[in-house]
């Protein structure tokens, strides 16, 4: 499936791994923080001047971001889908 997202919503996979990055443990209870990779993205934020602001991040960045009440769900095929904002991104791992 082929997403076109619009402006700055990104397109993330979640990744399942032992929720360690390098050496450091990334919690997963009460924290919800997700572990991503993106694979579509808009073209960027909308500023109110009309122009567009460009993203950070990139397709295929791997991501850390909080699954809150911003974070829509799509589900297909068993694999999850999460449309998210840059300004949830918690940090690019590289």
């Amino acid at each position: 499936m082929k997403f076109i997202p619009l402006y700055d919503t990104i397109v993330v996979i979640k990744i399942e791994n032992d929720n360690k990055i390098g050496e450091i443990y990334v919690p997963t209870n009460e924290n919800n923080i997700i572990k991503g990779k993106i694979i579509e993205t808009g073209v960027g934020t909308l500023l109110k001047n009309g122009e567009i602001f460009p993203l950070i991040v990139k397709i295929n960045d791997i991501i850390l971001f909080k699954d809150s009440y911003n974070v829509e769900k799509y589900k297909v095929d068993n694999i999850e889908y999460y449309f998210i904002k840059e300004k949830d991104i918690i940090s690019i791992i590289k």
